[in-house]
């Protein structure tokens, strides 16, 4: 049956209803359609709360087996904020709570694997930091920046044997990353309590804002 002589079916049927019988008729013929619509409402309104609720990101940090996935991102934002990025109506796009090598879970590594690497192809993250074995998976596949052309020397030197270093598929020795420890900005703003490895993405979409940021948190984590 065509939906148009369906319809007409249907409104003839009704006709002699009164308005609880309608909608009982209305409900047993046309839920589905009707749960369908709602859901789709729903999901409407959702999206624009949550949009209209987050502001646009200045950079996107993410940050793998942190100790706790809701520390205090504003102290983020004004790191990038003393550092000189213009942070009005913005803020640092923070996932914490992906886990890699957690507790044996091969369900949630391959899925954390599939993000990330999603991620790092797409140009979804700028910021990275993660302990070393996890940081150290991603250095062998050539992800991040060589941090040696973008930090004052003098700066880096304060780092010592905490600068990371890896070899490119080329064979160059690339400062990918810096070690964080307890005191870090990082640390203090609750994300992590161990020590961790942070670095750029060789493909980051805000390089400039995440270079800031690093060098914010290497600033003020060592005098």
């Amino acid at each position: 049956m065509k939906l148009r002589e369906r319809l007409e079916k249907d409104r003839a049927a009704m006709a002699g209803l009164d308005r609880q019988g309608k909608l009982l008729f209305l409900w047993d013929y046309y839920k589905l359609p009707i749960l369908a619509a709602a859901c789709v409402v729903a999901l409407v309104l959702v999206t624009a709360v949550t949009s209209s609720a987050r502001r646009p990101a200045a950079m996107y940090a993410v940050l793998v087996n942190a100790a706790d996935a809701q520390g205090d991102r504003e102290a983020l934002d004004a790191l990038l904020a003393e550092g000189g990025v213009d942070m009005a109506d913005r803020q640092v796009d923070v996932t914490a709570d992906l886990r890699l090598g957690w507790a044996f879970d091969e369900s949630g590594d391959m899925q954390t694997v599939q993000v990330l690497a999603a991620l790092f192809g797409i140009s979804g993250l700028d910021f990275f930091a993660a302990d070393e074995p996890v940081f150290a998976r991603y250095a062998d596949q050539d992800a991040f920046l060589d941090l040696s052309l973008f930090l004052d020397r003098s700066l880096l030197e304060r780092y010592g044997d905490d600068l990371y270093y890896y070899q490119s598929g080329d064979g160059q020795t690339v400062l990918g990353g810096v070690i964080l420890r307890a005191g870090s900005p990082l640390h203090r703003a609750g994300y992590y309590e161990e020590d961790v490895v942070a670095g750029v993405a060789a493909n980051a979409q805000n390089m400039e804002e995440a270079v800031i940021f690093l060098r914010q948190l290497l600033e003020k984590g060592r005098k």
